[in-house]
């Protein structure tokens, strides 16, 4: 499956589609189980600068391996894409700052090119971060949690006058 992500955004025009995991090869081996597809809903335009812009949403349910209790829990994962297309690496320097560059070489790109890097980048740490299924997360009872302790900014002059103090007696 090939986009054409320089005319969509000279057509200013929303793309919304299903993309299959084996067209997202990297993501794809990172899901534990058969994992669904992923909803695309991204705008196409130009900025102020007449330069490609991209900016919606991927959605999508998928089922990975928690590193901490080694259980596939599913997680429902809602990423946010804003990008500028620039067509070098030379492009995307000068911008590096401004927005976040997207270099896609050529009129065309797959799927993977436009969007699994996002997905890669959202990917949660520990799936099952909080859950009461996890053996392995961590939860200290109440009366075990450290007080807070507020510092005070000023402890350290404290101590600098106190052992000035020290070396005049």
């Amino acid at each position: 499956m090939h986009l054409s992500p320089y005319q969509l955004a000279r057509e200013n025009r929303t793309l919304t589609l299903d993309v299959p995991l084996d067209a997202l090869p990297r993501f794809a081996s990172l899901v534990a189980a058969e994992g669904e597809a992923v909803r695309v809903e991204v705008q196409f335009d130009r900025d102020e600068q007449g330069r490609c812009h991209m900016h919606g949403r991927l959605r999508t349910r998928q089922r990975f391996l928690c590193a901490n209790c080694r259980e596939v829990e599913a997680c429902d994962m809602d990423v946010e894409v804003d990008a500028c297309l620039l067509s070098s690496d030379d492009a995307a320097r000068e911008l590096l700052g401004e927005v976040d560059p997207l270099v896609i070489e050529g009129p065309e790109a797959t799927p993977a090119q436009l969007f699994e890097d996002d997905l890669l980048l959202a990917l949660p740490e520990r799936p099952c971060y909080g859950s009461e299924a996890c053996p392995h997360r961590v939860q200290m009872p109440e009366d075990e949690l450290p007080e807070q302790q507020r510092d005070n900014p000023f402890a350290v002059l404290a101590e600098l006058k106190d052992g000035s103090r020290r070396r005049d007696d």
